[in-house]
């Protein structure tokens, strides 16, 4: 049954349904979007940048079937659910798996990398150039990274923060953009009416064409393999590698994406920081993928398990030779921190 609740989240009125059977709350919140809690994931309410990743990744009930939603499942029954999705089996839907590291490495670490994020999200909201974006507070805090909840200095428990100081702190960032020049709003000093118009100046508008044409996510590093069952170990040892060097580990049958595959896929080789590639199955599509990185001027960082004969164009080429999956993720970290700035 659906009921009318106050999302755990952002604290939005949202619709939420018990699913007793699993033990979850699946929630359809306008500022979050489509997101499921299980009792095993609870824990994960308390990660005070959750609002902000789920607002930027959100899953939005549109005028078609949205299947797509974030969840705490294990990596295995989204995996299970998604292969029932792709023959047809609509009933779990299509789970995307989230957790604690998937959110820290996804977060800019950098204020810098904030004023980004908010800049690119600010283009994507705005249809058209010169076109308001009107945002509610709860919006405007999870697009401003305002952290609603933090850990009390006596108690040692999380506490929701006073809206005096998450309002103060969304002005904080609101006059800094617009005394760069990035944006116009109606926002004043201490004061956020709601809705809050945010408007893109020019100069907003010139720092984003930047951002898209160098690397406008620098945390991100897409994975060109091949995908499957029998290559679970290996997706696993390689995100292991990538995430223990800082950085996001990015495969695209995990990402959401409204486009057709290949124009979303070149799409985040342009993006990415750098490419990992593992040639062990010749994988025709993964050639393609680094040639692309290649011929943008991406780093790529080669993998391949022993053995395998490698085409004799990159057969040259300084590879991470691997005999079993354990021992990818040391190996592949060090050779991040050694050549990628």
């Amino acid at each position: 049954m659906v009921v009318e609740k106050t999302c755990p989240v952002c604290g939005s009125q949202t619709s939420a349904q018990q699913n007793y059977d699993s033990v979850c709350v699946f929630y359809m919140c306008p500022v979050c979007g489509r997101f499921e809690i299980t009792y095993s994931g609870i824990e994960l309410l308390h990660n005070t940048k959750l609002a902000s990743f789920l607002f930027y990744n959100r899953f939005k009930k549109t005028g078609s079937p949205e299947y797509r939603y974030h969840t705490t499942l294990s990596k295995e029954k989204c995996d299970e659910y998604k292969k029932e999705f792709e023959k047809g089996d609509t009933t779990h839907g299509h789970p995307v798996h989230m957790d604690s590291d998937i959110i820290e490495n996804w977060y800019p670490k950098t204020f810098a990398e904030r004023v980004d994020y908010i800049l690119l999200y600010l283009s994507k909201r705005a249809k058209h150039i010169g076109q308001r974006v009107t945002l509610n507070s709860e919006e405007l805090y999870s697009l401003l990274f305002i952290d609603r909840k933090e850990i009390d200095d006596f108690t040692r428990e999380l506490e929701p923060r006073q809206d005096f100081v998450c309002k103060y702190e969304a002005c904080y960032m609101l006059d800094y953009l617009a005394h760069e020049g990035y944006i116009q709003t109606d926002a004043k000093e201490n004061e956020i009416p709601s809705p809050t118009n945010i408007l893109l100046t020019p100069k907003g508008y010139s720092r984003i064409d930047s951002l898209q044409k160098t690397i406008s996510r620098g945390s991100n590093a897409l994975v060109a393999m091949k995908f499957g069952d029998e290559t679970k170990p290996l997706r696993e040892a390689i995100r292991k590698g990538i995430q223990d060097a800082g950085y996001n580990a990015i495969f695209i049958d995990e990402v959401q994406h409204n486009d057709f595959i290949t124009p979303e896929l070149l799409k985040h080789i342009r993006d990415s920081k750098f490419v990992v590639v593992d040639l062990t199955h010749q994988n025709n599509g993964a050639y393609f993928e680094e040639g692309y990185a290649m011929g943008l001027g991406k780093p790529v960082i080669q993998l391949c398990k022993r053995h395998v004969q490698l085409h004799f164009d990159i057969a040259q080429k300084n590879t991470i030779m691997w005999d079993a999956e354990e021992d990818i993720p040391e190996r592949l970290t060090n050779r991040i921190k050694a050549t990628i700035d």
